[in-house]
């Protein structure tokens, strides 16, 4: 029996949207002021830094907002608010050393310097599914590098949108120029329209659909691009894993947010001598999750954010039974008002059904067995996606030497998750291009110019 809290739907409101016109303003705005690429850095470390007391000071209206308008529960929103902070304490520290000029080579008849600009405009599009944190750990590095960012958050979470604007509103008290940071209120039509604009950058964080589309919209004018597009992130079990452990953070990982996290764990393969065992630990932990009301601060799992995806969710879990698959536990919507599903472990799986394929987004845990470490290293790479995986095991070295053979921008030995600051973000294959986070992913934000000096 799942634990639920039951949960009233409330239509949270409308908002207009940012009209063609006043688009072209914004747009035309940020093109031609150039006051913020003009300050110092040390300034606009000093002003994009008061945006930490902000965000603390505002974590539990910004909590209840999220709860109200996409069904994240309030825990969850405060811890996503906690990180979105920890990220822009970690940009600010960093950064002033990520961009000071490079000495190339130096002789005493040249010298060669390698120095970091700003773009000029650089248009953030984040996702429904983490409001504060994506489009923070998006605008801030562009924003510290000089460049005048413009913000379209998913017309899932505008009223997020809105209230982090709200923050930035109070930066240019501080300092902040007015056309430093704009934001813009739409849909898809409003995306496309901002790439096709006057802009030099588009960072986006996304759906490899979505990512196709901007570049295809980008191809025309050249833009620069950062795009993160999610995943189908695999864990491989060893069979000298610490099982308690193990499960509790596999759950964790695949369960957290309602499982619409593009890091989290989206199959799991343990290894055939340890299989039963884990399966049951990761059934018992998944038993314990409450799901329902997002303001109950006991809630684990709320709502999905929109229906479709819920209905993709159960529609890769029927794909699955239909083919063999069983389910242990949840695994099925609750009740008939709402985007709510019990959340769910199943197996019998393999990689001819959908669940171990596609990017399903929800919270269920698929778990299949595999009999020796080139069978999970091949199952773990037979995928379009390659963002994040991880490794379980008490070898050390091994974990090592098979991450080195995990098509993935991240490999994690056990644990399964968020990058550490300075540490490049970003996926290969079809989960994205270019890398975030880092000094890598600073530098992107960044005209690199080389300047040659004859003595």
């Amino acid at each position: 029996m799942f634990l639920y809290s039951s949960y009233v739907i409330i239509f949270y409101g409308e908002l207009e949207e940012t009209s063609d016109s006043e688009l072209q303003q914004i747009v035309s705005s940020a093109r031609n002021d150039k006051i913020w690429a003009n300050i110092n850095i040390k300034k606009r470390v000093e002003i994009i830094s008061k945006l930490i007391d902000l965000l603390e000071k505002n974590k539990e209206a910004i909590a209840h907002v999220m709860a109200n308008e996409m069904g994240k529960p309030l825990k969850a929103g405060k811890h996503e608010i906690e990180i979105a902070k920890k990220r822009v304490i970690d940009y600010c520290d960093m950064i002033p050393e990520f961009i000071k000029d490079e000495i190339l080579f130096e002789d005493n008849k040249e010298k060669n310097i390698m120095t970091f600009s700003p773009l000029g405009v650089v248009a953030v599009i984040s996702p429904w599914n983490s409001p504060v944190f994506v489009p923070l750990a998006m605008i801030i590095p562009p924003l510290l590098c000089g460049n005048n960012v413009l913000w379209k958050p998913s017309e899932y979470t505008s009223f997020t949108g809105l209230k982090l604007a709200e923050l930035f509103s109070n930066l240019k008290k501080a300092g902040l120029p007015e056309n430093a940071f704009q934001i813009v209120i739409g849909g898809k039509d409003a995306g496309k329209k901002i790439v096709e604009n006057n802009i030099d950058m588009v960072a986006l964080t996304g759906s490899i659909r979505a990512g196709k589309e901007v570049m295809k919209a980008s191809a025309g004018k050249l833009h620069k691009f950062v795009l993160e597009l999610g995943g189908k992130d695999p864990a491989i079990i060893l069979e000298d894993a610490e099982l308690d452990k193990t499960a509790h953070e596999i759950v964790k990982s695949s369960t957290m947010y309602t499982g619409q996290v593009c890091f989290g764990v989206e199959r799991v393969y343990c290894h055939e001598n340890i299989y039963d065992k884990f399966v049951e630990r990761v059934t018992e932990k998944t038993k314990k999750l409450v799901a329902g009301n997002p303001l109950d601060e006991k809630t684990d799992i709320g709502p999905f954010a929109v229906k479709f995806q819920m209905e993709k969710v159960l529609s890769h879990i029927d794909d699955a039974l239909s083919k063999g698959a069983r389910l242990l536990y949840g695994g099925k919507r609750i009740g008939d008002k709402g985007y709510f599903m019990a959340p769910g472990v199943i197996v019998n799986v393999n990689h001819n059904m959908k669940i171990m394929q596609e990017e399903t987004f929800g919270p269920i845990t698929p778990v299949m067995k595999f009999k020796d470490v080139e069978e999970a290293i091949k199952l773990a790479n037979d995928s379009i996606y390659g963002l994040t995986a991880s490794i379980w095991t008490t070898d050390l070295k091994k974990g090592e030497e098979i991450a080195r053979k995990i098509e993935a921008g991240t490999v994690e030995i056990n644990r399964h998750g968020m990058s550490k600051a300075g540490c490049p973000w970003g996926g290969c294959k079809q989960s994205g291009i270019g890398r975030i986070y880092s000094k890598e992913g600073v530098r992107e934000f960044c005209n690199i110019k080389h300047v040659w000096v004859v003595k």
